[in-house]
């Protein structure tokens, strides 16, 4: 059974969010300032379970319909030649989907980059780390999305943490950008850029 690409992308933000907020390794709150605008989204983003056993990895996907999709990680290929939901394989450089205008710190180093085609559609997705201080890149970020007027938003910025979600009113381009400092690197900020034409 096939789930909208919109439900997989808020699934994918969702996990990200958990995992983030689980490695912080910050047990105090965060500080009162912390520039969080409108954090909760018009649609509900579904749930993700993941079950690991030493035969396969496993991920099944519920969006708020009911419908659900498990797939086997491990066995799953990069791309079906031809295929509708064909996908890239993934590389060290930034997608040619991606619009242009997407700003990247100088020193951004890309961990993983893939770009592919969803019923026609066109997605990214991309992982970097910038040794810039999260103030620094809160703000490139946050200027970029206040400049698209992103509706269906949700934003939250603080010292460990970056959250910016929503859909480009004008192009219907739907962003996800999650990071956060990497508790294994310091000084090392790690972002997840994830990307959709509706």
């Amino acid at each position: 059974m096939k789930i909208p690409q919109k439900h997989l992308m808020m699934c994918a933000a969702v996990a990200m969010v958990i995992a983030l907020s689980a490695c912080s390794g910050r047990t105090e709150q965060p500080a009162q300032d912390t520039g969080q605008v409108n954090s909760e989204s018009s649609e509900s983003a579904g749930e993700v379970n993941t079950e690991a056993n030493n035969e396969a990895t496993t991920a099944e996907v519920s969006s708020p319909d009911g419908t659900a999709e498990i797939v086997d990680t491990d066995e799953q290929t990069n791309s079906e030649a031809g295929g509708d939901n064909a996908a890239a394989e993934g590389t060290q450089e930034l997608p040619d989907v991606l619009p242009t205008d997407f700003p990247m710190p100088d020193d951004a180093h890309i961990q993983l980059a893939n770009s592919g085609d969803n019923d026609g559609k066109k997605t990214a997705m991309v992982i970097y780390t910038t040794e810039q201080d999260m103030k620094t890149v809160s703000k490139m970020y946050k200027d970029y999305f206040e400049a698209k007027k992103l509706t269906d938003a949700g934003q939250t910025l603080d010292d460990k943490n970056i959250i910016i979600q929503g859909t480009d009113p004008e192009t219907k381009q739907q962003w996800s950008l999650i990071g956060g400092a990497l508790a294994s690197k310091e000084g090392t900020i790690e972002l997840t850029l994830t990307w959709a034409e509706s």
